[in-house]
């Protein structure tokens, strides 16, 4: 299982440090969100809720080193600057879509989350995932807000520890809705 720890340094760069299933270890740093939860966090809570296994954190748990690709991305450009990806993409642009709706911006009902991501599936030429709902989207609202309130609490410094299992995906969701599981 993959392990993730969320670093929060107040005026600085937050951090992601992940020991992979296989023990090898990968580590980048993102421009913060404040309070606001980072952007890989929130790919990791909707790639369990949704069942993704190849998306953004599967792949990094497979190898990909996602500082190393956004450099070459930002060197490259085009079309296919993130091909350290990898080829098949359909699994990582859904995961896009599911983690870009908004989810705590302006608290939105549950109706309008469920037609953003709707919407950018369509946009992206994708399905929507068979496990969309609005039972899921409210658990995964119920998810993001705790760690937000949580990340919001890691000041001046702190972090938070996440598991992903690409293998289980619904056994990272479910121990990801225990507040327990979330750690400090």
């Amino acid at each position: 299982m993959l392990k993730a720890s969320f670093v929060r340094t107040i005026g600085e760069r937050d951090r992601i440090y992940v020991a992979r299933s296989d023990g090898s270890e990968v580590n980048w740093a993102f421009p913060t969100y404040g309070d606001a939860l980072p952007h890989d966090l929130i790919h990791l809570v909707v790639e369990a809720a949704f069942g993704l296994a190849q998306g953004f954190w599967g792949r990094v748990d497979a190898g990909a080193d996602p500082g190393a690709i956004m450099a070459d991305a930002n060197r490259r450009g085009g079309s296919n600057k993130f091909a350290g990806f990898g080829t098949a993409m359909s699994e990582l642009q859904l995961a896009e879509a599911l983690a870009n709706p908004g989810w705590l911006v302006g608290e939105p009902p549950t109706a309008s989350l469920h037609e953003r991501i709707i919407a950018a599936c369509r946009e992206s030429g994708l399905a929507a995932p068979d496990t969309l709902s609005a039972e899921r989207i409210d658990q995964v609202r119920v998810v993001l807000k705790l760690l937000s309130s949580k990340w919001r609490r890691l000041s001046p410094k702190g972090t938070l520890h996440l598991a992903f299992d690409s293998q289980n995906t619904s056994r990272t969701f479910d121990g990801l809705s225990k507040e327990e599981a979330v750690q400090q």
